[in-house]
């Protein structure tokens, strides 16, 4: 049975991302947080799903935080985690390209946007990019700063086998494959998912943008872009970069 994107995989999706370093990403996006916008308060992550990098993220700024995600099932998982912690962050669903401040529970604009780990790649049009940037816009303060960041068509021709993985515990069990098109640079993951003793298949589409792609469509947004950085470093990026974090801001009126 083929289900909806994160539907069934938000049962193990910690243990599908256990690999990544949540410790050091939520602390390179704080720093940059401190480093661009002037004292944030109000913080809310776009794409956020169990909230793994939100539950390390809050306590290093106290930042009032709502942590997002288009997936109910995603969001429901973040709740159980916030749940079992003291760390104050509200959860609620929304698709980042339809998503207004009006409705999240906010009481004033965001200080900061966080999107990370290839959001903008499951954008699979540049005008979806476009009105992400926008929806961006609309949610920040004046002078408010977002960090973005991208994955290449770099990252997907040098790391194509690290996309390939199997493994199983507790009642979840996954086999994940992968096949990207340079011509289309269209890249699909296909997660075939045991889940409780139920087969079920996810397929998960991205579009490897490149930098000069999205700097573009940012020199026609109303966003500013204060930096890009290669990876998790303050080095610039370049053509070649694997992945991109885009630091923004909302330009006072």
């Amino acid at each position: 049975m083929s289900v909806e994107p994160y539907s069934a995989l938000a049962a193990g999706y910690d243990r599908v991302m256990e690999h990544v370093d949540y410790d050091a990403w939520a602390a390179y996006v704080h720093m940059l947080l401190r480093r661009y916008a002037d004292a944030p308060t109000r913080v809310v992550e776009l794409g956020g799903g169990t909230g793994s990098l939100a539950l390390r993220l809050q306590p290093m700024g106290d930042y009032d935080y709502v942590l997002t995600d288009g997936s109910d099932a995603m969001i429901a998982r973040a709740r159980e985690k916030v749940a079992a912690t003291d760390v104050p962050i509200r959860c609620h669903t929304a698709d980042f390209t339809t998503v207004t401040r009006e409705g999240l529970p906010l009481d004033g604009p965001a200080d900061a946007v966080v999107l990370v780990y290839d959001g903008l790649n499951y954008l699979l049009e540049s005008s979806a990019v476009a009105t992400l940037f926008g929806r961006v816009h609309d949610l920040l303060r004046p002078g408010g700063v977002a960090v973005i960041d991208q994955s290449t068509p770099a990252n997907s021709e040098n790391r194509e086998e690290d996309f390939a993985d199997e493994a199983a515990v507790d009642g979840f069990a996954y086999v994940r494959e992968n096949q990207y098109d340079p011509e289309t640079r269209r890249h699909e993951t296909t997660f075939d998912l045991l889940v409780d003793g139920q087969s079920v298949t996810e397929r998960h589409v991205q579009r490897a943008y490149t930098l000069a792609e999205v700097q573009a469509l940012l020199d026609d947004s109303s966003l500013t872009v204060e930096a890009a950085y290669e990876g998790v470093t303050t080095v610039p990026a370049h053509a070649d970069s694997p992945r991109i974090h885009w630091v923004l801001c909302r330009p006072f009126d």
